[in-house]
């Protein structure tokens, strides 16, 4: 996230604790991945605090690097296969659902990607303005960038636009706004400055969340 650590560590503690109480209040099987998104935002808030609080310091140069790793882990393995499945999981139009599906498993191919790609680069992070960037060094390109945008653009958006739900539908139109933004303000730091957003808007899902066993989130 950009900023600072404090604001890392700060966003990190209220993502984490909303993600408790909306995983903790909630009893249904179909709402526990999508309850607990604030709280997988929460760790990688925090993995970017250890980013900006270890960087530039040598005793702390390994924490930095733990750190970005951590942070890209949960964007490019994570959110692929959990926003689609968490999705998936609340919808009860039966056509809907088998769109998620597919995407789902989409998701889950681009995962497993993003694994391969990490155990054969070292990860480094580095100050971009008022943000952060992530580069990976020694990587290996089989095709354009452009690419790898658009296979990760499919399962971490598209699904909030199949979703029946209202509420999911307004937090895919916040999502690609903040996507948008962030791409204005920083293009190197754009994954830092989005997830920053979508940590935010996670708290907009979370509060939902917990109205959905009372049947208000529509």
């Amino acid at each position: 996230m950009c900023f600072s650590a404090s604001v890392s560590y700060g966003s990190a503690a209220l993502l984490i604790s909303t993600g408790a109480v909306t995983t903790l209040g909630n009893k249904s099987k179909q709402q526990r991945m999508i309850a607990a998104i604030p709280f997988i935002f929460g760790i990688q808030q925090a993995a970017e605090g250890i980013v900006w609080q270890s960087m530039g310091q040598e005793l702390m140069g390994g924490l930095s690097q733990y750190g970005a790793l951590l942070f890209v882990t949960v964007a490019l393995v994570v959110w692929p296969s959990w926003l689609p499945w968490s999705l998936y999981h609340i919808e009860e139009n039966q056509k809907r659902k088998k769109i998620l599906g597919v995407i789902g498993v989409m998701g889950v191919a681009v995962s497993l990607l993003a694994v391969s790609v990490l155990f054969s680069v070292e990860v480094r992070a580095y100050v971009v303005g008022h943000s952060l960037g992530y580069s990976f060094l020694n990587m290996k390109r089989f095709w354009p960038a452009s690419i790898d945008f658009l296979l990760y653009d499919i399962p971490t958006m598209v699904p909030f636009f199949v979703s029946s739900l209202r509420t999911v539908k307004r937090a895919g139109y916040l999502v690609f706004a903040g996507m948008v933004l962030a791409q204005a303000i920083n293009r190197e730091a754009t994954t830092s400055i989005w997830c920053f957003f979508a940590a935010v808007i996670s708290l907009y899902i979370a509060v939902n969340v917990l109205w959905v066993e009372k049947g208000r989130l529509g």
